[in-house]
């Protein structure tokens, strides 16, 4: 498969996923929001475990909990 190939099918997926989204109500855009997040905030949960085996899932919540407040703050 050549690079221009491979570039080609990049771009046909990309425009695929805009129809998507584009076809999608306001209420489905939020609601796939919500579920990419809660998606990020689970991987980011098992990498703070994974970094800290140490601490317990409380601990662990609390931790997303600072970066979750970290990452607003630098965007106010």
């Amino acid at each position: 498969m050549s690079d221009a190939s491979i570039a080609a099918q990049a771009r046909s997926s990309d425009l695929a996923k805009v129809r998507r989204a584009r076809a999608m109500t306001a209420f489905e855009k939020f609601d796939a929001g919500a579920t990419l997040f809660e998606e990020a905030c689970a991987w980011t949960l098992a990498g703070i475990s994974h970094q800290h085996p140490e601490w317990d899932q409380a601990r662990c919540h609390q931790e997303l909990s600072r970066r979750l407040k970290l990452a607003t703050q630098s965007t106010s």
